[in-house]
């Protein structure tokens, strides 16, 4: 009893993190949204052991994370094993004695587990049980354990922000909350908030035949806990567990106030004994029946009404000493959206002009462009262009595209292709026609306004101009990063030719700016005609065989593969 008493102590002085083993969103979620309520720094769902996944996107608050995933305990970094306290185990009935087996072997430290699978084999439950005696271990087959303010291991309360802020998980109290069935303690957590009472700690013992951690455990917790006045109790008919407290009553080691409700009376109305949910929940004889453990605890000295309307009536002689809610908004918790499948970034949009050479651009415009680069400025610009280029985020139809088809199983070259394939005029495609609009421009022999005129009657959009996000007092920080190149010329009429459009169309609406496309075209072909020494005729040359939008396609397959 004495390290259950220490678990309890040191769940509540200090910050706990956990191991999940098995994904459940919906409760990790709430454990998460639990941990965001009160303020933690940091989501106490250190990782999640399962298979394929490298990350899984939660919400903490309002903002999305990524936690680790690894596909075996063993592979948990070693960095991570001082700080992981308890085992939220999420897998099958089947695998449950080995991998929380394999969990305390590693974790040895650790304080305990939840074991959320319903129909694990009792023989596994017994060595489990006789294996880690001094280990706090909630079920099998239940909701987990709750310590207000502190610890939510598993779906205990609820598992939506509603339900953690109504049944008032976040606030501290002193009755302790025990309980056989997993919905019925969610029911008397929230019974109790109704009734304005808080609690001190709540255990989902389990409905199967064997938990680990026994009542009669939880119950001396109870006692020892100087934060516990009294507790509220729900069991049922089966088993001799109502039998065991009343001992403790007996003999005095359990003294606080019991209010308790046995569920089961129904069962005399049958001819024959029936099995009800739970492994445990059938009277074998007649002192197995709800009633007669309803009155071997009230003889014991419990409170223990014959219905439940009347055990909710005496929630209301708990004692509870003033206590305050926190004041959750939970406006944040309606709105938030997830964003499509990652939230990974790869860069920022800071990017330094001067430092920006680099051998393997050289070695790649060697091998795209007809000649090898001769100018520092052509290959830094490039350099500056790759790195501006190289990821734009998860939402963007490529990383899209690319994730869809890893999260289908297929390959990297299979998903990396579904992302190329996505590129065209409205993601990335656009830089190639933006060139051959610059050249058309610049090569005519109408103005910037003509040129905006004649676009608009043939019913053409004018490729490299307009953006969803950025617009006009909103530049787009890598037009402007890349703009920077200009200066280092002693003629621009691409760029100009460009901007002289921009300002047409930007007069008629914001957003049609100069976008990172066009930008890039415009500045390109100048780079190449006055450092490079390209023709007239070799520009166009380049436009023909779609050389420009390659100045995409290169950067944006290494986000491609970084997103897979």
């Amino acid at each position: 009893m004495s390290s259950l008493i220490n678990t309890l102590t040191t769940i509540r002085t200090t910050e706990q993190k956990m191991l999940v083993v098995g994904l459940h969103v919906g409760i990790i979620q709430s454990i998460l949204d639990f941990d965001a309520m009160l303020g933690k720094a940091t989501p106490s769902v250190s990782a999640i052991v399962v298979g394929n996944r490298k990350v899984v996107k939660f919400f903490f608050g309002g903002k999305e994370i990524l936690i680790p995933c690894f596909p075996s305990i063993a592979l948990v970094p070693k960095e991570m094993s001082t700080e992981i306290n308890f085992l939220l185990n999420l897998q099958s009935g089947r695998r449950v004695k080995e991998t929380t087996t394999q969990f305390f072997e590693t974790f040895s430290h650790a304080l305990g587990a939840h074991l959320f699978a319903e129909n694990v084999p009792e023989n596994h439950a017994l060595e489990l049980k006789e294996q880690f005696p001094d280990k706090c271990i909630a079920g099998p087959g239940g909701v987990g354990l709750l310590v207000p303010g502190h610890l939510k291991l598993g779906a205990i309360g609820g598992v939506t922000p509603p339900q953690i802020v109504g049944s008032a998980l976040l606030t501290p109290g002193n009755v302790a909350v025990i309980s056989t069935s997993g919905g019925m303690v969610g029911e008397l957590i929230r019974s109790l908030a109704n009734a304005g009472r808080r609690m001190s700690f709540a255990a989902c013992v389990g409905g199967e035949r064997f938990p680990i951690t026994s009542y009669v455990d939880f119950f001396l917790l109870a006692e020892a806990d100087p934060e516990t006045k009294s507790v509220l109790y729900y069991g049922e008919l089966g088993g001799e567990d109502e039998y065991e407290i009343a001992e403790l009553m007996k003999k005095g080691l359990f003294t606080k106030p019991l209010v308790a409700y046995v569920a089961g009376t129904v069962d005399e109305s049958f001819p024959e004994r029936t099995q009800f949910g739970h492994a445990r929940a059938l009277a074998q004889n007649k002192s197995e029946s709800a009633r007669a453990k309803r009155d071997v605890l009230k003889a014991a000295g419990a409170v223990a009404p014959d219905s439940f309307e009347d055990f909710l009536t005496s929630l209301m002689e708990l004692q509870q000493a003033p206590f305050s809610d926190p004041n959750i908004d939970l406006a944040q918790y309606h709105s938030r959206r997830a964003s499509i499948l990652s939230t990974r970034k790869f860069f920022s949009g800071d990017v330094s002009v001067e430092d920006a050479s680099d051998p393997y651009v050289r070695a790649i415009l060697t091998v795209i462009m007809p000649k090898p680069p001769t100018s520092e400025l052509f290959i830094r610009f490039s350099s500056t262009l790759f790195e501006s280029l190289i990821d734009h985020g998860g939402n963007v139809s490529g990383a899209v595209t690319t994730m869809i088809t890893a999260r289908a199983g297929k390959d990297l070259v299979s998903s990396l292709s579904a992302g190329l394939l996505s590129i065209g005029p409205r993601f990335g495609g656009a830089v190639n026609a933006a060139a051959a609009m610059w050249r058309e421009g610049v090569m005519g022999s109408g103005t910037p306004a003509q040129f905006v005129e004649s676009k608009n009657k043939q019913g053409k959009l004018i490729q490299g101009i307009g953006h969803r996000k950025y617009r006009v007092g909103i530049p787009d920080p890598r037009v402007a990063t890349l703009s920077q190149f200009i200066d280092s010329l002693k003629s621009h009429p691409h760029y100009d030719f460009a901007r002289a459009v921009e300002a047409l169309t930007t007069a008629k609406n914001g957003s049609l700016i100069l976008n990172v496309d066009g930008a890039i075209a415009a500045i390109a072909l100048d780079i190449l005609k006055e450092k490079e020494g390209y023709t007239n005729e070799e520009l166009d040359s380049l436009v023909e065989t779609e050389l420009f939008n390659a100045f995409f396609v290169i950067p944006r397959t290494v986000g491609f593969i970084g997103h897979f």
